[in-house]
């Protein structure tokens, strides 16, 4: 397995969004729809970048990657992205899907990117980190600290596939 294709990461569960100062982090809107394909479950994501007077307006700022990811062991995946076209996306919008909305806040501090995701269609606030290794130390920043209610690592109903299923959603 190549070792670019690994994506180690850390999950908590917010009460909020912490309070940061808006220079200190990137904002992006994201839609993920997973879709059926021969038989596996595959992610389609468009982002866009918040500016300054809101999301970005113009289509070469937004991104559109397909994903098929595997988990490995708890908070270990397999993940294997391409970057696809809008039309693409577009097409497998229109196919049947379970999908989540969600705004990411990425605040980088001590070297890590920590991403909070605020659910848009589900009341729920969750923050990923990325990892070396599963096992690798980390202080939470205090800004996002304080906000933590507990850690859902490998727990699978927080996955962002079993969030797109809204109708099995019982937290």
């Amino acid at each position: 397995m190549n070792k670019d294709n690994l994506e180690i990461e850390r999950k908590f569960l917010l009460k909020n969004v912490p309070d940061f100062n808006r220079n200190e982090i990137e904002k992006h809107l994201i839609h993920q729809i997973y879709v059926d394909v021969d038989g596996k479950k595959v992610r389609f994501r468009m982002s866009e970048k918040f500016n300054q007077k809101g999301i970005s307006a113009t289509d070469d700022e937004r991104h559109y990657v397909q994903c098929v990811k595997r988990v490995l062991s708890p908070g270990v995946f397999e993940e294997l992205e391409n970057e696809i076209t809008k039309e693409l996306f577009r097409d497998m919008s229109h196919r049947e899907h379970s999908f989540i909305v969600k705004t990411r806040y990425v605040y980088e501090k001590d070297g890590l990117k920590w991403e909070v995701d605020e659910y848009h269609d589900i009341k729920m606030v969750t923050l990923e980190v990325e990892l070396d290794d599963i096992n690798q130390e980390i202080t939470i920043p205090e800004i996002i600290k304080k906000e933590v209610i507990t850690e859902v690592t490998g727990q699978k109903v927080f996955s962002n596939q079993s969030l797109s299923i809204k109708n099995d959603l019982v937290i």
